[in-house]
Order: structure tokens, then sequence, then C-alpha cells
């Protein structure tokens, strides 16, 4: 019973994802200033009826840009006197810390707005431990228009502006839309380039076989380098665990890429007119395709034999100390597009190293497009080939037209249209962070209406601005494509929002699977699983030895397809269990 339990805990942990099982921005965070003064703590909220006193979490996006919008926003409101307490930001100002804030009430904690992240809205929602504990924005900031530093307001209002992608996440399960979300995160793979061309690699991996093709040329030596063994750099390195979350974030794009129709329905367990699915089709869910060749993917990405050591059990900081340096180094490492904020501070010599990319496409979409069995008929390495050709047209934000039109002339391949929007469709996904960052107003806050003024602000394109410049980021309501940094990590990284194909993706549960877990909690103890931690540390599936490729890929297929097929059995006999704790029967 307990390796049942074990083995329901490692499948569920990417496909049910607990709420808390990701913090979007690990280390330090960037960014000093703490206004009133430069560095002086302030931790004062006597202030007067004009004043809105906020707290802010300091992660990787530092808090220049909120000293930034605090003088913007008081100049703009200058004549009414509306101004910014800001008390001093803070890495603990997140998760259950606010939570337990806001249950004591404004009266006690004189806090009017917390800008945070890990508080999901159903935390903090009528159906929430707590009751409701924050304001309701459809009204006070959703139905208005954002606000330009100059004090006008622009042309859409602010639900106009959001990405209907995003709105799940701030609406809780009663309807009511209550939490504001403040930041555009993609998550992807951080590569130090100055190691990969080393091997005579300048071609960043657009697709999943292209990365392992990198890997093997890691591992194995090329150009003249020896074997990781011998040369002591390595593919990859992740932060285990829940401690970051960046290699579950790639997991669930796979599946994403492979269908977004499946991907949105196994988070809802709805289809897409909103209706609950039968328990055999939900169940039915974790044993698609999609699933599939994600775990066929994991297996290989995550094969302890091919990260840098130390990977399967190290701090954010040790994991980034591998990718800047050369010593049991690595080249490649899930991270999010923060990462050159913690470089800065930490590696501020090496700033032209590394580069961010979205996740690769994972291959088995381009066989299945473009392979035997489809019209077109090519060969595995000729699919992805194609696979890959059209991903760059996509990455250059070309049109469905021009993509057809330049396979055409440079491939001499006439490309369907359905098949060149599919390929665009699976690209432009992207996993955001983002909806883990979330504001919100205090319930009975007596200045939620500077409060409401401030997050419209925050909306606007003036604000998007200012935290492209300040946070190297963007925003839900903003994004523009960097053409003049001088680091090329912040160029790249600004395209993946920009792109017309963007779609972002998260994986926190909506519609009737929001109900069956209950208020943020997955299935209870299976909360905190992490299939990258599994398969490091049960699974002997490997293909290298001794700095050589003795076996082929089969070997992660096998394996995975025995994970697949037990964890498929697992669900189904405990489903009703699941359903009994949520008191759905």
């Amino acid at each position: 019973m307990r390796k049942i339990t074990k083995m329901i805990a490692v499948m569920l942990s990417v496909l049910l994802m607990s709420v808390f099982g990701l913090t979007a921005c690990g280390g330090t965070g960037s960014g000093t200033g703490t206004g009133n003064g430069g560095n002086k703590p302030n931790n004062n909220t006597n202030v007067d009826e004009k004043t809105i006193t906020i707290k802010c979490v300091k992660a990787g996006f530092g808090t220049d840009w909120l000293y930034e919008l605090k003088a913007k926003f008081e100049a703009a409101y200058a004549e009414e006197g509306y101004k910014l307490n800001i008390l001093t930001p803070d890495r603990s100002i997140n998760g259950d810390t606010v939570i337990q804030e806001m249950y004591q009430g404004y009266d006690q904690m004189k806090v009017d707005l917390y800008i945070t992240g890990d508080v999901t809205v159903e935390k903090v929602s009528e159906k929430g431990q707590y009751g409701l504990l924050v304001e309701e924005l459809s009204e006070l900031v959703y139905n208005q228009k954002p606000v330009s530093y100059d004090g006008t307001e622009e042309e859409l209002t602010v639900l106009e502006k959001l990405s209907s992608d995003v709105t799940p996440y701030v609406t809780d399960s009663t309807g009511k839309v209550t939490g504001f979300n403040w930041v555009q995160s993609s998550a992807g793979l951080v590569v130090n380039t100055r190691k990969l061309a080393q091997y005579g690699i300048t071609q960043l991996p657009r697709t999943t076989d292209e990365l392992f093709a990198a890997f093997d040329a890691i591992y194995l030596g090329a150009n003249g380098l020896d074997n990781s063994l011998k040369s002591r750099t390595f593919p990859i390195t992740y932060v285990p665990g829940t401690a970051n979350g960046y290699a579950k974030c790639f997991l669930n794009t796979l599946m994403a890429q492979y269908s977004r129709e499946f991907y949105d329905q196994f988070w809802s367990f709805q289809d897409a007119e909103g209706n609950r699915l039968s328990d055999a089709d939900a169940q039915n869910l974790f044993k698609h395709d999609a699933v599939r060749e994600m775990l066929n993917v994991a297996y290989r990405a995550f094969d302890k034999y091919i990260s840098a050591p130390g990977s399967t059990n190290q701090r954010l900081d040790q994991a980034q100390a591998k990718v800047m340096g050369d010593k049991d180094g690595a080249v490649f490492m899930f991270n999010g597009d923060w990462f050159l904020n913690e470089v800065k501070l930490n590696y501020p010599t090496k700033l032209n190293d590394i580069d961010f990319i979205n996740f690769p496409v994972v291959s088995a979409l381009g066989k299945k497009l473009f392979g035997a069995g489809s019209s077109y008929n090519l060969s595995d390495v000729a699919a992805d080939q194609l696979f890959s050709y059209i991903i760059s047209l996509v990455d250059e934000n070309k049109s469905i037209e021009e993509i057809i039109t330049a396979v055409q002339t440079n491939k001499g391949v006439t490309l369907a249209e359905a098949d060149a929007q599919e390929v665009a469709r699976a690209r432009g996904v992207s996993y955001s962070r983002g909806v883990e960052h979330i504001a919100f107003i205090v319930k009975d806050s007596p200045k939620k209406d500077i409060s409401a003024k401030l997050l419209r602000m925050m909306a606007s394109d003036d604000f998007g601005k200012t935290f492209t410049n300040k946070a190297n980021g963007a925003t839900p309501y903003y994004a523009e494509v960097i053409t003049d940094s001088e680091y090329a990590f912040v160029n790249n990284s600004s395209t993946i929002p920009a792109n017309r194909y963007f779609s972002l993706i998260s994986s926190r549960a909506t519609g009737y699977r929001l109900q069956l877990i209950g208020s943020g909690v997955e299935f209870t103890s299976i909360a905190q699983g992490h299939i990258p931690n599994y398969v490091v540390t049960t699974s002997s599936a490997t293909i290298y030895e001794n700095g050589q490729k003795v076996g082929d890929i089969s070997v992660y297929f096998n394996a995975a397809q025995i994970l697949l097929t037990s964890e498929y059995n697992n669900v189904v006999s405990n489903w009703s269990t699941y359903k009994n704790k949520a008191g759905l029967n």
C-alpha cells in the first residue's frame, strides 16, 4: 500500500501539482531601494487618510520598480495628495504569512495593499479557511481604464488589456474577481552560450531532439573537448523539489505544446464549454499521449548521469554557480526570465555568457505532424528539422502566410495552413510564473479607492515600460521586444511574451478540478511529489556509462510507459477516495 501511495505521489507531482508547489523567483532578489531615504527600513503604519500602506514581496524581480512607481503615482496625484507608504520589502511577505496578516484585519495591521506571490485567490475567498479577506476588484479596477503616469486614462479597460488566459487565476470559485496579476514571468532555459559554443554549437535548441543532441555533444565530448567525466562540464543542472519549481514548468509546457485542448481539460476536468467531464473521461486524461510524451522527455532530461554533480540536492544559488562557473558546471538550467537580476548581483562580469530561451518544443509533435504516416511522410530526423525551421519562423514573429511561403521557398515543402498554425500554437505556449504574483486590496480598507488607482496605474503601458527597464520583465498588460539591451538574455527573453502566438499556461486548478481538490489542496497527501526528483532518485534508466553512450532511447520510453500505466491504474482505483475527501460523492 505504501508503494502505491508513493507512486501516486510521483505521477501527480506534475499532473496534480500543488498550488503551493512553485515559488516563482528564488534567490535573494535584486533591487535594494526601500524608499524613505534609500535603504532606511520603514515599518511605520501611522499615516494619514490619503496615504496607502503597502507590503510588497522582495524576490527575483527586485523592488526598484516599486519606488519609481511611487514617485510617478505621487506626482500624478499631487493635487489630491495621494501618497504611498511602502513598508520594507521582504521575502517573507508571501504565502501563509500574508493570509494570516489579512485575517487579523485592517484595524490590526493597517495595511491597505499586499503585492505578493504564492497567495491564491481561493485562499482568501469566501470558501477559504478564514473567509473573504480581500476586496472585489471588478468595478474598482478591471472595468476601469488604466491610469498613465500623467494621470490620463488609456483607451481600453484593464480587463480588455488582460489576457483571457490570466482571468481564471484572479477569479475565485464563487466568481469574484479579487486578485490583480502584476507580473508576466516566463519560465524557460537559461543557457551558458560561452560554454555551448566551445562544443561547436551556436544554434540554441528549438526542439527537444535538438536539446538532447546538445546534451550528447556535451556529455560525450565534441569539437576537441573531452567528455563530461573528464571536462567536468555537464549538460544540465536544476533545483530539486519545490524550492524552485522550473523543472515542473518544463514538463507542464511539454504537455500543453502537444495539445492545448488536453491541457486545459486536464487542469479543469471540464470541456471547452465549461461542462464537467465524466469521471471516466477525466481519468482517461492521465493516459493521454501528451502525458506519455512528457514522461518520455522527463526520463531523458533527468537522467542523473548527465546532470552536474549535486543537481539532485542543491540550493538555487548552488545551481546558478554551476551554470555560471566551469568546475563541475553545466550548460543548461531550468529557470525564469528574472535570472539575469541574480547574475547582476553575483556574477557581474559574466552577464554576456548567458541567454534565455523558451522551453524547446516536444519533438513528438513534429513527428506526429510531419513524420511517417502523415501527408508529408518524412523520416524522424527530417520531420524534426522541418519542425525546427518552422519554429524559427514563429520566433521571428512571422505571420502564417509568411511561414507557409518561407517553407515552400527554402525547404520545397507545401505546408498546410492548419499545420503551420499548430506549430505556431505549440511554440507560443509559455509557462507563466506570473500568475503566482497577485496583489490584493485588504477587506474593509478605508483607502481601497486609492489602492485601486495604484493598481490601475500598474496596468498602464507606462508602468509596463518601467517594469521592463527596472526588472527585465514584462507585465500582463504590456510586453515589448527589447532590441537595444547590451545583453542577449534581455533581448531574447523579451521576445517570448511579445510574440503574436504567445499563449500563457500555468498549473493551477480551475473549474471542477478545483472543486475536487478543495481549497487549494491537491489530493491532500500527494501534494508535494516531484517527477524530476523521482526520476533521479529511483530510476535506473540510462543510456550513458563512463562518458560513453551504451544504449538507445527506448530505455527511457519503456520506463515512462511502466510509470504511465501504473499511475493511470492508481488514479482510477483511488478516484472515489478523492471525491469522498472533497465531499463530492
